[in-house]
């Protein structure tokens, strides 16, 4: 039981779920700038898979914490509705929903509480607020648009997954605790928008 809750324990199946949908979120967060800058692929894989990957494996963590077994698993068809919004919109709208944490309390033979499910949504929205803030801080310093892009990249995905509605950690965290969701908003927007100002 301790080996399979070890936060570190990844399956193969895991590995080329979240290798597939980096690839996937990389793509959009990066168009239509690569069309005349390819070399922003690199940019962009490096804001994305800091972004995407630390909100998912922060699910991943808190629910191992918590005693439930957890692992990522990619939506197909949420990574194509990505890729097709993408084009539609010219880059215009980002669908950041390319897969989730999914958990199971049958370890530790219980239901996982509201609670439970509460902290678990708000650990990855926590990672992508602090590095969004902290990439802020870096390029209020250095003027680096590198970190003006990590931060609207982190913000974006707090903003869209903390929409409380169906699977998304919104819904999760609004059942849960109404004050935690809206100051979660309310800094995600307000980093977007002071971002989008400078």
């Amino acid at each position: 039981m301790n080996e399979m809750l070890s936060p570190f324990d990844f399956k193969w199946e895991e590995i080329r779920d979240i290798a597939i949908s980096l690839a996937v979120m990389t793509f959009v967060f990066s168009y239509p700038e690569i069309l005349t800058s390819p070399v922003f692929i690199f940019t962009s894989l490096l804001s994305v898979g800091l972004a995407f990957m630390g909100h998912e494996l922060s699910h991943r963590f808190v629910a191992r914490k918590l005693g439930f077994y957890s692992a990522y698993k990619m939506w197909p068809q949420g990574l194509l509705l990505a890729v097709m919004l993408t084009l539609v919109t010219n880059g215009g709208f980002v669908f950041a929903a390319p897969g989730a944490v999914l958990f199971s309390g049958y370890w530790i033979f219980r239901n996982p509480s509201m609670k439970d499910i509460g902290l678990i949504g708000i650990a990855g929205v926590v990672f992508n607020l602090s590095l969004l803030y902290a990439t802020l801080a870096l390029f209020f310093v250095t003027s680096v648009p590198l970190f003006a892009f990590m931060g609207t990249v982190n913000a974006w995905l707090a903003i869209f997954n903390l929409i409380p509605f169906g699977p998304l950690d919104g819904k999760k965290v609004m059942d849960w605790n109404l004050r935690i969701w809206a100051v979660a908003l309310a800094l995600a927007v307000a980093g977007f928008v002071i971002l989008a100002i400078y």
